[in-house]
């Protein structure tokens, strides 16, 4: 009965239920101490239980049973349907963090094609652009249509959130491999913004530059050291830090999760949407692929002083280049 007991058990950490015992009792119309028979295994569970307990807690069947052939249990919050709301998607990624920061022993290892959201929310004007990008450009809003991206204009609660989502970042290691062309796709959307009218001001678009500047000498300064350290209000946040350099194209951003032994593996889908699996399977076949491209990329952090100057002015040559644009 031990599946059994995962099973549930991660039931009770998607809700983050406090009466997690009373909530399957209401579920399922048992009594209490049915309810705690179930948690502990002892008494089994059956089909139509197992039913109501997947749609209420929106967990795949496949993921009960473990299934590992080729196909694979995928969790992601659709994002072209009338109930989506970016906030929401923000608060799901930021409760995702704050359980990895509260276990000594969580870790992440990702591939960025992309610059990671957990370090571009620390940045207020480009935060804000990539917010009002996804808004706008990608899920098309009505009430964005018309609007032009103003670096001041700013959603209190989405900085709230965005916020917490950074801190978070800092308190687990990460193993981190990056790429020439890592900030490619958010020059590229300055760059579109920027020919297509939609800049309130050109100091919007440098604004979002500086931040760039600063997010990149942030992390140099991180691969010095092998941490990543945060100050919030006089509290210091920090943990352990890899950094490589991979001159491999990375296809996607990749990221697995490493907490309390289970592996939890996102790929970028839909823009800034990612697919989430735990299929056992299926992390380790992420792992092998991530490892691959890590045997081959240039360790960066601690290590590689000459390589790790170059490749931050190759990025920062980037930057400087798209100001050149900016009349």
């Amino acid at each position: 009965m031990e599946k059994q007991r995962q099973f549930l058990q991660e039931c009770k950490e998607r809700k983050n239920s406090k009466n997690f015992a009373q909530e399957l009792a209401d579920l399922l119309g048992v009594t209490l101490d049915a309810a705690y028979r179930r948690i502990r295994g002892t008494t089994p569970i059956i089909f139509s239980e197992i039913h109501k307990i997947c749609l209420h807690y929106n967990l795949s069947f496949d993921s009960v049973i473990n299934y590992e052939g080729r196909s694979f249990p995928f969790q992601f919050n659709p994002m072209f349907k009338d109930d989506f709301e970016i906030l929401q998607y923000l608060e799901e990624m930021e409760r995702q963090l704050d359980r990895l920061s509260q276990s000594d022993d969580s870790k992440i290892l990702l591939t960025a094609m992309d610059l990671p959201y957990f370090r571009q929310f620390g940045f207020k004007s480009l935060k804000r652009f990539k917010l009002f990008f996804w808004q706008r450009s990608v899920l098309n809003l009505e009430e964005f249509k018309h609007l032009k991206f103003d670096a001041n204009d700013y959603n209190e609660a989405y900085e709230e959130v965005t916020n917490k989502i950074y801190v978070n970042y800092h308190n687990f290691k990460s193993t981190e491999i990056w790429a020439p062309e890592t900030l490619d796709s958010t020059l590229k959307q300055i760059e579109y913004y920027l020919e297509s009218g939609l800049f309130k001001s050109k100091e919007s678009a440098h604004m979002i530059c500086d931040d760039l500047e600063e997010l990149l000498s942030k992390l140099e300064r991180e691969a010095m050291i092998a941490k990543k350290i945060i100050n919030v209000d006089g509290q210091t946040y920090s943990s352990s830090f890899e950094m490589y350099q991979s001159d491999i194209f990375l296809s996607n951003n990749s990221i697995q999760a490493f907490t309390g032994g289970k592996v939890y593996s996102y790929v970028s889908f839909n823009s800034f949407n990612s697919l989430m699996s735990f299929s056992p399977s299926f992390s380790t076949e992420c792992l092998s692929w991530i490892e691959q491209i890590r045997v081959k990329s240039i360790l960066l952090s601690d290590v590689s002083e000459k390589l790790r100057y170059q490749f931050f002015q190759n990025l920062r040559g980037k930057i400087d280049q798209l100001r050149k644009s900016i009349t």
